[in-house]
């Protein structure tokens, strides 16, 4: 029996294939720590991209609030500049009433003074009148009494 060198080679390929298996586990480990990096930026990203979502639907939700502010502050004032605008209609109506009040009580006034003067007018032609043929008749009767004296 003679001894075979087979296991000499066997060693040397177990070493050259345990050199190699190390390799490829090293390359393997490179490869899944970049696979893991690259998940870790991937998760990153993501996460990087809901939290802008995020933030861009948050100012999208503030930017509608203050439209919607806005659109109160003006309806608020337009109904603010509508009453200004009924309340000083209403103090215009009501000036011009008192206005109308005013000429048509002056306009009564006028016409009550018309009226008095002419009734003082006519009293006062009246007592014209009636001086002058008070005048007359006493004229008259001192002359005719005169007259029945001289005849």
């Amino acid at each position: 029996m003679s001894i075979t060198p087979v296991a000499a080679t066997t060693t040397g390929i177990t070493a050259t294939t345990a050199t190699q298996v190390q390799q490829q586990r090293q390359t393997d480990l490179v490869a899944q720590q970049r696979l893991d990096d690259q998940r870790t930026q991937d998760r990153q990203q993501e996460q990087r991209l809901q939290d802008q979502r995020r933030v861009e639907d948050q100012q999208s939700v503030r930017q509608d609030l203050v439209r919607q502010d806005q659109r109160r502050a003006d309806d608020v004032q337009q109904s603010q500049d509508d009453q200004y605008r009924i309340q000083q209609q209403r103090v215009q109506d009501q000036q011009r009433l008192d206005d109308q009040q005013r000429i048509q009580d002056q306009a009564r006034l006028e016409d009550q003074l018309r009226q008095r003067a002419e009734e003082n007018r006519l009293q006062l032609d009246r007592a014209t009148d009636a001086a002058a043929q008070a005048r007359l008749v006493q004229g008259n009767g001192m002359f005719s009494g005169r007259l029945d004296v001289y005849l």
